[in-house]
C-alpha cells in the first residue's frame, strides 16, 4: 500500500502521478515498465517516488486495484433494484463500457494478465474494501427478499463471487487464445458471441448456487452472521 505521504499530496499532484503510472503500464508490460519514465512523466524525483511507494510493485498494485474497482464501478452505489442475475451479467459483460470510458485503464488491466505481471487479480488486494462491502450488502439484501438463499454467509458468498469474476478474464483469454497485448489494444473480447456465452454460463452457475425460493427468509438462529468481505483483508 502506498505510504501516507502519497495520500497527503495535493490532489493535482497525486492525479499527475497516477496518470503517469497509467501511461507507463498501459504501454508496457510490468517488467518493461520503468520508474525513471514514470517519475519523468509525473515531474517528480525518483527519491520522491520512493517516499510515496515502497517500490514499483507497490505503485503497480495501487494502480491495478483502483482500475479494477473503477471497472466494476459499484462502490458508493445503493444495493441494486435489478435481480442478482442481471447485476452479475452487467458486471461480467460490461467490460466494453470500461474500455470506452478509459482505454488506457483497460490496457493496464489487459496487460496485468501477462505472464510477467504480478498476480494482483489473484490476490486479496485486487479490489477496494468499498467493492467488497457493496457485494456483501447486495447479497444480504437479496437474502432478505428471498431472491437468494439465506442459509449461507453473505461474506463467504461475496468472496466466492469475487474470486470467480476476477478469474473470468484470465480464463477467457487462455481458452480462446487471446494475448494480453492484443486485448490491450483491441477492446473487450466479451463482444464476441462465443465468449459472451461463456460469461453467461458462469453467471448462470453462480445464480443457481445462490438462488433462493423467491420468498423472504430468515437465517437460522444457529448460523453465524455474515461479516463484510473487507474485514477479511486489511491494508
Amino acid at each position: 500500500m502506498p505510504h501516507p505521504t502519497f495520500f497527503n499530496l495535493p490532489e493535482e499532484k497525486r492525479s499527475r502521478i497516477e496518470e503517469a503510472l497509467k501511461d507507463e503500464f498501459a504501454a508496457r508490460t510490468y517488467t518493461q515498465a520503468s520508474v525513471d519514465r514514470i517519475t519523468a512523466a509525473a515531474g517528480v524525483s525518483k527519491g520522491s517516488f520512493y517516499q510515496y511507494f515502497v517500490d514499483k510493485l507497490d505503485a503497480y498494485t495501487h494502480l491495478v486495484r483502483g482500475l479494477m474497482s473503477a471497472r466494476i464501478d459499484l462502490a458508493g452505489t445503493p444495493p441494486p433494484e435489478a435481480t442478482f442475475e442481471e447485476v452479475l451479467t452487467a458486471i461480467v459483460l460490461g467490460s466494453h463500457d470500461f474500455h470506452r470510458r478509459d482505454p488506457r485503464g483497460w490496457a493496464v488491466l489487459a496487460r496485468s494478465l501477462s505472464d510477467d505481471a504480478p498476480a494482483i487479480l489473484d490476490s486479496d488486494e485486487a479490489l477496494s474494501e468499498d467493492i467488497r462491502q457493496w457485494t456483501t450488502t447486495a447479497i444480504a439484501a437479496g437474502q432478505a427478499t428471498g431472491e437468494l438463499r439465506d442459509d449461507v454467509d453473505p461474506g463467504t458468498a461475496a468472496w466466492m463471487i469475487e474470486r470467480v469474476l476476477l478469474g473470468v478474464p484470465h480464463y477467457v483469454m487462455a481458452r480462446f487464445g487471446i494475448a494480453p497485448d492484443h486485448a490491450a489494444t483491441t477492446g473487450s473480447a466479451f463482444d464476441q458471441p462465443e465468449i459472451a456465452a461463456v460469461a453467461r454460463d458462469l453467471v448462470a452457475m453462480l445464480v443457481a448456487a445462490l438462488a433462493g425460493n423467491g420468498t423472504p427468509g430468515r437465517r437460522d438462529a444457529g448460523t453465524a452472521q455474515g461479516t463484510p468481505l473487507g474485514a477479511q483483508n486489511s491494508d
